[in-house]
């Protein structure tokens, strides 16, 4: 079985994954196999959702297994702590969708809650420090990530971003691939093939549109790709800013970050009850250790240069400019 390299650690898979980085001399952290799934005994019922008149999700738990069956593409069985998983195709199996679904929900269960905060959001390294943007979709995470990238600096995660909540945050890497909605793909990556294209529109592109030709990542390349959090960016998207200012932001204060950036959680598809209180704090912790930005951005594609220029400054030799940051 292929390893990959994702969340900073090893997936052993017999469904194979063409968006993650294939990987070399690793333990690994979870294991994937296909299998028939047995019917399960004495199980809990956490949730069942009707999405529509022929799909579903539906969550239950027994003792030491926890499983997501999704009626279009399958169901995933966790034991062992989150270390194994078994997966049973439906029959009308989806596999980009059951591939989509088991790295933005399932693995979420299975990876360490205790110390990363997961986040909605994307990550660049400028210098020796990551820049994190998060905001709603569309609002432009992915695509201000990689024309920075473009610009010099490195990509190191999108749409997943893990932080962990030390006295100094650390960005880690993700699963190594980028969301493109078509516009940004057809002006930042136009000449890379995509890997497919998810139900939401987006196209999912492999890092070397952010211009990666490294090979695949070998034992001791998680720790390379880890480095402190310098700065947080909400980003607010503005069709009206001025030319002559088309990135500006503004400082928000840590007593009102934690509840600026609870909205950007990530979870896994299951919420216990002691995680509440755990990411407040992790947040709080967070949000005083690193500065948070309100960030403007022009909507003006011939502002994209302006925009990767200012920013880079920003976090270079501790450049500052008083008329991009205006303390709340």
């Amino acid at each position: 079985m292929p390893d990959y390299f994702v969340f900073g650690g090893c997936l052993r898979s017999e469904l194979s994954f063409p968006e993650l980085a294939e990987t070399r001399g690793r333990t690994p952290n979870w294991t994937l196999r296909l299998g028939t799934l047995s019917k399960p005994r004495n199980a809990d019922v956490l949730s069942d959702v009707e999405l529509s008149s022929t799909c579903r999700i539906r969550l239950t738990t027994g003792d030491g297994w926890f499983r997501y069956d999704h009626s279009c593409t399958g169901a995933f069985e966790v034991f062992a702590e989150g270390r194994r998983i078994l997966f049973q195709p439906s029959a009308k199996c989806d596999l980009d969708g059951a591939r989509a679904d088991f790295v933005s929900r399932v693995l979420l269960y299975c990876v360490d809650h205790s110390a990363i905060t997961w986040l909605h959001g994307s990550a660049v390294r400028i210098g020796g420090s990551a820049v994190a943007f998060l905001g709603p979709s569309g609002s432009g995470k992915s695509t201000l990530a990689l024309a920075l990238a473009q610009g010099g600096a490195q990509h190191i995660c999108d749409d997943t971003l893990p932080v962990e909540a030390s006295a100094t945050p650390v960005v880690w890497p993700s699963d190594g691939i980028i969301r493109l909605c078509s516009d940004s793909r057809s002006r930042l990556a136009a000449s890379e093939s995509a890997i497919r294209r998810e139900s939401d529109g987006k196209f999912v592109m492999s890092r070397r549109a952010a211009g990666y030709t490294e090979s695949p990542p070998t034992s001791g390349e998680p720790i390379s790709l880890r480095c402190p959090l310098a700065a947080i960016y909400l980003l607010t998207p503005d069709e009206h800013i001025s030319s002559d200012a088309a990135v500006t932001r503004t400082a928000i204060k840590p007593t009102s970050a934690v509840a600026a950036l609870m909205p950007h959680l990530k979870l896994g598809p299951v919420v216990r009850r002691e995680d509440p209180a755990r990411l407040v704090k992790q947040l709080g912790a967070i949000a005083n250790a690193v500065p948070v930005f309100q960030l403007r951005v022009s909507r003006d594609w011939s502002a994209v240069d302006n925009v990767v220029e200012t920013m880079l400054a920003w976090h270079t030799a501790g450049t500052t400019s008083a008329h991009v940051l205006v303390p709340a």
